[in-house]
């Protein structure tokens, strides 16, 4: 897996998100009947339900004391909507903010709407053309599972302004959000063991205090 989409995948991991990565997307080859390539693939396909929480387990210490605490916590700048599914169809670049050509096409974004399943077949077209238009849609539930769904772009940095509905988020605010995590729940997850290779790194790191540091564009 590519390391710019590994830490996308990690940081939507640490707020509640389910994930599918570099999911390949298969066209005909024009002209030669029965051969098939690869159109383009979708970074991340990702989902969160609305009441998503991550808890440790404590014995309570006094009569009516909760037996658990939530851990889970949400960054802002996702937007998470409260009481509604949140689906991102997201691209990640090193560079600059910019969305795939092939992702901002109505037959990839139908592909990728298929792919999530959050809407029956006849009502797939009608969800990717208001999406392609608006970078975001909700949908609602007569024609579907109700959920609100975004184009999101993971980038290095932002050279431009972008539709308001297109989702930014850097790389760097991704690293200092698992950063401050670690830190802010060290008690916690010191003895944790994570299958993420990154998140284990981050976590040696902070166990080791070794700092990131962060310049300025």
């Amino acid at each position: 897996m590519n390391t710019a989409v590994g830490l996308v995948e990690t940081y939507l991991r640490l707020n509640g998100y389910f994930t599918a990565t570099e999911y390949q997307v298969q066209h005909p080859v024009p002209g030669q009947p029965g051969k098939y390539e690869t159109a383009t693939d979708l970074d991340i396909l990702t989902i969160r339900l609305p009441w998503a929480a991550e808890t440790v387990l404590r014995h309570p210490q006094r009569p009516g004391e909760e037996r658990c605490e939530v851990l889970l916590v949400d960054d802002p700048a996702l937007g998470v909507a409260p009481d509604l599914p949140d689906v991102l169809i997201g691209e990640v670049k090193e560079g600059a903010a910019e969305l795939n050509r092939r992702l901002k096409t109505s037959d990839v974004l139908h592909a990728a709407l298929r792919r999530l399943g959050c809407c029956p077949e006849e009502h797939i077209a009608d969800a990717a053309r208001a999406l392609l238009a608006r970078g975001e849609f909700v949908l609602q539930h007569q024609h579907g599972v109700a959920c609100r769904i975004r184009l999101a772009s993971f980038c290095g940095h932002v050279d431009e302004e972008r539709a308001p509905a297109v989702l930014i988020i850097t790389l760097d605010h991704m690293l200092r959000f698992i950063q401050d995590r670690l830190t802010a729940y060290r008690s916690v997850l010191r003895s944790a063991q994570f299958g993420d290779p990154l998140l284990n790194l981050l976590k040696l790191m902070e166990k080791l205090e070794i700092g990131l540091t962060f310049g300025h564009r």
